[in-house]
C-alpha cells in the first residue's frame, strides 16, 4: 500500500511527536508499505535521519523548503495545500494529525487517518468552524486514533463520534532491552529524560537532588542553551545535567539508571509551554523507561493510570507537590531490593503490550 504521512513538526528533531511520527513510518515499511513522509524544512540537525533516529527501515521524505519555520497563522494553511498537493492523487492512505490537512482529504473523499493528542479548542478559529459545521470524524475519516481515554472521551462527547470510528491506541517503544535485575549498591542512578520544562518537574528533581545527597542524580533533555541555564543555577555536585540525546544513544543510558522519574506537576503544558495537555499526554518517554525494565516512579496523575497501577509497576507520589515524598519513596526502594525488581519486571512485562509493531495495526484498520 501506498501511504503518505503529512507532518507539522520538524524532523530530525528531539520533538516526541517527531520521534513517534519517523517510527510509524519506519514500522509501515516494516510490514510491506510504500511510505513517503512530507514534513517542513525546520530542522537544525544536519545528522542523517538513519543515524539520529536508529533507522532501519528507509522510506521517502520530503522536507518543503519553504518552510523554515513551525508553519502557524496562514503559513499553517499554506503548508497544509502545499504538502497534500504533493501526494493527494498518487497515495491510497493519507495520515496526519494536522486537521487542515485531514479537511482537504475529506474534499475530494481521499481515504485518511487523523490521530489526535489534545482538545482541538488549541486549533485555529477556522479549524474549529470547519470542524463544528461539517461532521468530517463521522463521514469522511477512515479512522481516529485517540492517544488516550481522555483524548477519546473529549472527541466522543463533542462530536457524538460513532463507535467504530475511533479507537485508542496509546504510544509506544521502539526499543528492545534486556531485564537485569537491580543489586544492592552504595548510591542508585536516578534519571530524568525529557524536556526541560517546569511543568514536567525539573524544580522537584533540583529540591531532590539537594536533599538526597546518598543518590546521583541525572537530568537528560533540554537545548544547550537551556542546560548552561540550569547548570548556572544547579549547587548540587550529585545532579549531572546533560542536553537531549539522540535516540541511538538512549539504550545504553536508560540501562545505567536504576529508578526513573517523571515527576509532572498539576498542570503540564506541551512543548513551547502552551496548552494544557494534562487529561491528554501520553508521554513517549513511559513507554521507554517501562521497556528498560527500570522501576519507574512518577506523579499520580490520572491519565497515566490508563497504563500504570500503584506497586505493581511503578511507584506513584500521591503528595508530587511535594519533594520530601519523592525522598522518601526513593529511600524505600534503595531499601528494597526486591520490591525494585519486581515492580521493574511489572513493568518490562507490562511494556509488550505497546510497541510500534501493535501501533501501526490500527491505522490500517478498516481499509480495503
Amino acid at each position: 500500500m501506498k501511504i503518505a504521512y503529512i507532518s507539522n513538526s520538524s524532523a530530525p528533531s528531539h520533538l516526541p511527536s517527531s520521534l513517534q511520527i519517523i517510527k510509524t513510518c519506519e514500522t509501515l515499511v516494516k510490514i510491506k508499505n510504500h511510505v513517503h513522509l512530507i514534513i517542513p524544512n525546520t530542522s537544525k540537525f544536519k545528522d542523517t535521519f538513519q543515524n539520529f533516529y536508529n533507522i532501519k527501515h528507509n522510506f521517502k521524505i520530503t522536507k518543503i523548503k519553504y518552510y523554515k519555520k513551525f508553519p502557524r497563522g496562514i503559513s499553517y494553511y499554506t503548508y497544509s495545500i502545499n504538502a497534500f498537493s504533493k501526494v493527494c492523487f498518487s497515495y491510497d492512505l493519507i495520515i496526519s494529525r494536522n486537521f487542515f490537512v485531514i479537511f482537504l482529504c475529506c474534499l475530494i473523499n481521499k481515504k485518511c487517518v487523523i490521530e489526535l493528542h489534545h482538545d482541538i479548542k488549541t486549533e485555529s478559529q477556522i479549524v474549529n468552524f470547519i470542524y463544528n459545521k461539517i461532521n468530517i470524524f463521522n463521514k469522511k475519516c477512515l479512522k481516529i486514533i485517540a492517544i488516550t481515554k481522555g483524548v477519546k472521551e473529549f472527541y466522543d462527547k463533542k462530536f457524538k463520534l460513532n463507535k467504530d470510528k475511533i479507537v485508542v491506541v496509546p504510544s509506544g517503544s521502539s526499543l528492545s532491552l534486556k531485564f537485569k535485575n537491580s543489586l544492592n549498591i552504595k548510591k542508585l542512578n536516578v534519571g530524568y529524560f525529557g524536556s526541560i520544562n517546569y511543568s514536567k518537574g525539573i524544580g522537584i528533581i533540583q529540591k531532590l537532588a539537594r536533599m538526597d545527597k546518598d543518590n546521583n542524580y541525572y537530568i537528560f533533555g533540554g537545548t544547550n542553551d537551556q542546560v548552561s541555564e540550569l547548570k548556572c543555577k544547579n549547587n548540587s555536585k550529585n545532579l549531572k545535567i546533560h542536553s537531549h540525546q539522540n535516540y541511538k544513544k538512549l539504550p545504553k543510558l536508560l540501562m545505567s539508571m536504576d529508578v526513573l522519574l517523571m515527576p509532572y506537576l498539576k498542570n503540564i503544558t506541551a512543548a513551547g509551554n502552551v496548552s494544557d495537555i494534562t487529561n491528554f499526554t501520553s508521554p513517549l518517554k513511559l513507554f521507554d523507561y517501562m521497556e528498560s525494565g527500570k522501576i519507574i516512579v512518577s506523579s499520580e496523575i490520572k491519565v497515566l493510570k490508563e497504563i500504570l497501577k500503584n506497586k505493581k509497576n511503578c511507584i506513584f507520589i500521591k503528595n508530587y507537590n511535594s519533594p520530601v515524598s519523592w525522598f522518601n519513596e526513593i529511600k524505600k526502594i534503595k531499601n528494597n531490593v526486591m520490591m525494585r525488581n519486581i515492580i521493574a519486571k511489572n513493568s518490562k512485562k507490562l511494556a509488550e503490550n505497546f510497541n510500534h509493531e501493535n501501533r501501526v495495526k490500527y491505522y490500517l484498520q478498516g481499509f480495503k
